[in-house]
C-alpha cells in the first residue's frame, strides 16, 4: 500500500502546476484519511504526517510548494521509489499501481470502521482523489459516472460505505473482464467461494452480511502494526 501512496505523491498528484482550491481541498481530505485510515508503522505515520502538516495552513499550492513539502518528508525516510511486489503483474503495463490503489482504498474504508475519521469520511476522500488526481481519464470518467448512479457520496453510515465500495469494485471487474488484462490475473467477482464460501452461493448472488463480516478481516491483512503483510492480492 505504501508504494501506491507513494505513487499517488509523486507522480499523480507531482504532475499539477497549480492547484485548484477544490483540488487543494481534497488533497487536504486524502492525505488527512490516509494518515489516520491505516496500520500503519510508527515511522511510515510520521513521514505522512509531515505532508499532511505541510498542507495544513495553505489557502495555495502549486507544484514548487508541494515538491517543497515532499522533500520535508523525504528527509524523514519518506520513500521516494515504488515496488508493488504483492501486486506484480505477469506484465509490465498490467497490475501494479492499480492493484495497490484498490487495496489501499478498501483497506482505508475497513480500517476506520467506526473510528474517526469514519468510512463515509474515507469514501468522500477517495472519490475526490480520483475526481481531482487519477490521471487514467477514462478509468476516472467511468468511476465517477458510476459514483453517481450508485450515490456514494449521499451514504452516511460506515457499512453502507464499505459496502457500497466492494460492489463498486465488482462492478469495474465486471465491465474490465471483458477486455484484455492481465491473463494470469482474471478479473473475478470478489470475494470468489474459494476465499468466503458463505460469501456467495453457487449462482454467484452475494450475502452481504457475510460479505463484510468478511471484508473487515480480509483487509485487516494487508498491513499488521509491525508493517508485515499477511495479505496475498492475486485478485486486483
Amino acid at each position: 500500500m505504501q508504494s501506491a501512496i507513494n505513487t499517488a505523491v509523486y507522480m499523480e498528484v507531482g504532475l499539477k502546476t497549480d492547484f485548484t482550491a477544490e483540488e487543494l481541498e481534497n488533497l487536504k481530505n486524502f492525505i488527512s484519511v490516509v494518515t489516520r485510515c491505516g496500520s500503519w508503522t510508527l515511522q511510515y505515520k510520521k513521514q505522512l504526517g509531515r505532508i499532511r502538516s505541510g498542507l495544513d495552513d495553505l489557502s495555495s499550492l502549486n507544484n514548487t510548494a508541494w515538491a517543497g513539502i515532499l522533500s520535508h518528508a523525504a528527509q524523514a525516510g519518506f520513500p521516494q521509489n515504488s515496488t508493488f511486489l504483492g501486486c506484480k503483474g505477469s506484465r509490465s503495463t498490467t497490475r501494479g499501481y492499480t492493484c495497490g490503489l484498490w487495496i489501499l482504498f478498501h483497506t482505508m474504508l475497513t480500517s476506520c470502521y467506526n473510528t474517526a475519521p469514519g468510512s463515509v469520511s474515507a469514501l468522500r476522500a477517495i472519490h475526490g482523489y480520483i475526481d481531482s488526481y487519477f490521471t487514467c481519464a477514462h478509468c476516472r470518467s467511468h468511476f465517477l459516472s458510476m459514483a453517481e448512479r450508485m450515490k456514494l457520496l449521499e451514504i452516511g453510515d460506515d457499512q453502507t460505505a464499505i459496502l457500497a465500495f466492494w460492489e463498486a469494485h465488482n462492478q469495474v471487474n465486471h465491465r474490465l473482464s471483458t477486455e484484455t488484462h492481465d491473463p494470469y490475473f482474471p478479473k473475478v467477482q470478489f470475494p470468489p467461494r474459494s476465499l468466503c464460501k458463505r460469501c456467495s452461493d453457487t449462482t454467484g448472488q452475494f450475502n452481504t452480511d457475510y460479505v463484510f463480516s468478511f471484508l473487515m478481516r480480509h483487509y485487516r491483512k494487508v498491513l499488521t502494526p509491525f508493517g508485515k503483510s499477511r495479505f496475498h492480492a492475486s485478485y486486483y
